[in-house]
């Protein structure tokens, strides 16, 4: 087939179009963009676990595009585990959980408190601007050892970096252009960055910070200093922008089924199932790159050339009537399957227990502060497909 996925129209709604793929076969070949795109949640798990017949080698040129320097996101094999294991500890559950919980609390009282108090004075605002941009930021810029008077820096960085992953197969002028901005935003973040080795390197002592942590990390005399940036940057906007926009998702989720809200805020017991419910419903990373890497690269029985690119399609995977009954529905009270939303395999997402922790905090606040409300406009979601965020979230108070 040929189809334009840069197509804005597309990412406003892509599942008809996605079902229609997947019915022709479990993988599909893209010639507009010389892409195999696996339709299946089965094939997609296989094809993110599968680091022998298909990795992420060749996705490194992309990462460095994007983030001025390469990331383990972008590598496979032992550099890979080393240098995301100096970080993993301090993401594992327990750590996540004793180390950030309560200092997350105290942000989102503050942000959450102030938003509703303003739409109960008769306000209507962009929950997205006025709200779930500004909490994960902060956390962030906290994990990262950010100062305060950066962050407003860190948000603008943040989105005109996260723009480049969308336009990777955008060759028009505006694709030139938005890689033109985001290079430039990833300079500055990552010159901010910079300045933050070459404090912790002098200081010599870890502060529980994460650049600190891969700074004075045993590996780090193997790790030039734009390594060391780039992943800071990679961190940046994975923290701060899926963050944000999940926030945002799931208000919209709630705001279009308020009977499931109100369910949540009668039982909160349900919370960590409703989050799970948003993120498999409304996918906010649709797509993974990887390549094939064998002459033995199969999917059912087919042989995808080796050193072709292979997208993994996570929002038709996680809409995928093989595993799911009406996938499209969205449906707090499902009984309980395990999404892709954050990956698979050894790259699925790293902070996957701070994410949750974070959206379990702040939507328990906000439906305490603001258990009614309803949209204040129209909503629209970005011409970025890959990651298929909304633009604003306009709600008021009920």
């Amino acid at each position: 087939m040929d189809f334009n996925m840069l197509d804005p129209d597309f990412a406003q709604d892509p599942y008809e179009t996605m079902d229609v793929w997947r019915a022709l076969g479990p993988v599909v070949y893209n010639s507009r963009h010389d892409q195999y795109m696996i339709t299946s949640h089965h094939n997609c798990v296989r094809v993110l676990g599968d680091i022998r017949h298909f990795n992420s080698a060749n996705v490194l040129p992309e990462m460095e595009k994007a983030f001025g320097g390469p990331t383990f996101l972008g590598m496979d094999g032992p550099r890979h585990q080393t240098v995301r294991e100096i970080w993993a500890p301090g993401f594992e559950r327990k750590a996540v959980e004793a180390d950030w919980a309560a200092r997350i609390q105290q942000i989102v009282n503050v942000y959450v408190d102030q938003f509703a108090e303003r739409l109960r004075s008769g306000e209507s605002l962009d929950a997205l601007a006025e709200m779930t941009r500004i909490i994960p930021t902060i956390v962030t810029a906290q994990l990262l050892g950010v100062e305060e008077d950066v962050h407003k820096d860190f948000i603008t960085w943040s989105d005109a970096t996260a723009e480049v992953l969308g336009a990777r197969l955008d060759s028009t002028p505006r694709g030139q252009e938005i890689f033109a901005e985001g290079a430039a935003a990833a300079a500055a973040l990552n010159s901010h960055i910079g300045g933050l080795i070459e404090k912790y390197r002098a200081l010599g002592v870890p502060d529980g910070t994460f650049v600190a942590q891969m700074v004075l990390d045993d590996f780090a005399p193997s790790m030039p200093d734009r390594e060391i940036m780039a992943n800071g940057a990679m961190f940046t906007v994975a923290a701060n922008e899926s963050t944000a926009q999940m926030m945002a998702l799931a208000l919209y989720a709630l705001g279009r089924h308020p009977d499931q809200r109100r369910a949540l805020v009668s039982d909160r017991s349900l919370v960590p199932a409703a989050l799970e419910e948003v993120h498999r419903w409304m996918t906010l990373s649709q797509t993974v790159l990887r390549y094939a890497c064998s002459d033995e690269s199969q999917v059912e029985g087919f042989t995808i050339p080796e050193g072709s690119a292979v997208m993994a399609l996570l929002g038709c995977a996680n809409r995928d009537p093989a595993r799911w009954d009406n996938p499209h529905s969205f449906n707090i009270f499902r009984p309980r399957k395990a999404h892709i939303g954050f990956g698979f395999g050894p790259h699925v997402c790293l902070g996957i227990h701070m994410a949750r922790m974070e959206m379990r905090i702040w939507l328990n606040r906000l439906l305490d502060k603001l258990p009614e409300y309803e949209f204040a406009g129209d909503i629209e979601f970005g011409s970025n497909f890959t990651l298929r965020g909304l633009q604003g979230v306009p709600i008021k108070a009920a």
